[in-house]
């Protein structure tokens, strides 16, 4: 289903981000960088999570030990609940709470999402805040706009992530094919937060592009500027090759990484 082709896209998106983050630099503004990911994983995820179980009727549906799905068809609601649950490779406590609306006006079908969580926990994280999808675009060019208002994610050490955000997926190439490897996705928007070392940053995606049909799923083109206390710092993505090279500039200094050393 393409529907599911253009969430894997979101996925690998957060992922790529979550490998270079972790380099660790003396000059960029690795925390932010670093937790600026953590928050668009756990978006992605949530919308993952939730976007599988929004418009289903359940009756086929086989839950892991520990999850259970309440729907209700006449509010279009979810209720996701997990007790200790082992899903998609997270452990997973607390529960997601989905209001769907469904849209088939772009020719596919889709749903908008407004996703709150309750006591939830990922991995021993604790996610608070509000996530909303609206799907739109047209027929070949569907796109995805998710606004993030008061997310928090604290962690085992009790360090805090805060965070808001407007993001656009657009998938440029691809959408009215057959195959999923020349599909391309396009990331644009802003990230306002502050990181768990207690330091604000505001992060702009300009184009970031990433192409199916790249083996290592890493971004091709596109920057994200980070600006925090530490300057401003840019993570460039290249001219559209596949390959695991990207630069970073902060403060007058630029050094390029290999994503697979």
């Amino acid at each position: 289903m393409k529907t599911k082709q253009f969430k894997i896209f979101v996925i690998l998106f957060a992922i790529g981000l979550t490998v270079f983050s972790s380099c660790q630099k003396p000059d960029p503004d690795s925390q932010s960088a670093e937790d600026n990911a953590r928050g668009s994983y756990i978006m992605a995820d949530a919308f993952a999570v939730s976007n599988s179980e929004a418009g289903g009727t359940g009756g086929k549906a086989v839950y892991p030990e520990g999850m259970t799905v309440v729907r209700d068809s006449i509010t279009h609601s979810l209720t996701i609940r997990f007790d200790s649950c082992d899903f998609r490779g997270k452990v997973r406590n607390g529960i997601i709470h989905v209001i769907y609306v469904p849209r088939l006006t772009i020719g596919l079908r889709a749903v908008d999402l407004t996703i709150t969580f309750e006591n939830y926990y990922i991995d021993g994280i604790h996610v608070e805040g509000t996530v909303k999808t609206t799907f739109g675009g047209t027929y070949l060019k569907p796109a995805i706009h998710v606004v993030a208002t008061n997310m928090k994610a604290t962690f085992p050490d009790n360090k805090k992530l805060s965070w808001s955000s407007d993001k656009t997926f657009t998938m440029t190439e691809g959408y009215g094919t057959y195959t999923i490897d020349d599909n391309v996705l396009e990331i644009s928007g802003t990230v306002t937060g502050t990181n768990r070392a207690g330091k604000e940053f505001h992060s702009v995606y300009d184009q970031v592009t990433l192409k199916r049909s790249c083996p290592d799923g890493y971004p091709v083109s596109g920057t994200v500027t980070i600006t925090s206390d530490k300057g401003e710092t840019i993570i460039d993505y290249g001219d559209g090759t596949c390959d695991d090279i990207i630069t970073i500039s902060n403060n007058g200094v630029t050094i390029t990484i290999h994503l697979n050393e």
